[in-house]
């Protein structure tokens, strides 16, 4: 039962209005409780829509809402939008689906493990433009197989700012933290 109300969390948080940032009549924007990055915004709508795998066709106007919602967001971070990762996990553990909007730093104490960092630096992360696509192509998102996620998150851990390939997490956190102090690529990807 704990679970399920942690499974849930997100669907408490935005009817919170202490925790929105901005609102629309179709989604609302908060900040990650625990953020993986300096800067992690969650966008969520007011639709029940579990996750990507239940999108369709008819969604397009609520996806450019939530992306549009999200842009605020990131207009408050003094960053400029290329320096953000824009996305959706393929196998979510919160319901409600919820656009992740992370700042491509990924310095964080709440980042602890390199699953945390695969989530959000493989394609475990379906890219928000890639979704839009596959809505209009097809009118869905085909959801992977769970082999796949595996091997997903399993992924030898690389740098997303350089080459640098490191062989344990700790290492790859404090080269992450030397970027940080030295200034982040706003190029990478």
């Amino acid at each position: 039962m704990a679970s399920q109300a942690w499974a849930d969390g997100l669907i408490h948080a935005i009817n919170n209005k202490a925790k929105q940032l901005f609102v629309s009549d179709l989604a609302v924007v908060i900040k990650d409780k625990y953020p993986k990055a300096l800067h992690h915004f969650l966008v969520l709508p007011w639709k029940d829509i579990d996750s990507v795998y239940d999108l369709s066709a008819e969604d397009n106007v609520l996806l450019q809402d939530m992306y549009e919602l999200g842009m605020k967001a990131v207009g408050t971070s003094g960053l400029a939008p290329d320096r953000f990762d824009y996305g959706y996990h393929m196998k979510p553990s919160m319901r409600r689906l919820h656009l992740h909007i992370i700042s491509k730093d990924y310095h964080s104490p709440c980042l602890s493990h390199r699953y945390h960092w695969n989530a959000f630096n493989t394609e475990f992360l379906i890219k928000h433009e890639y979704v839009i696509e596959k809505l209009h192509e097809r009118g869905s998102v085909d959801r992977p197989s769970m082999q796949y996620i595996m091997q997903l998150l399993e992924t030898p851990l690389q740098c997303n700012q350089c080459s640098f390939r490191p062989k344990k997490w700790a290492d790859l956190k404090l080269h992450l933290q030397q970027h940080v102090e030295t200034g982040f690529d706003s190029t990478a990807s």
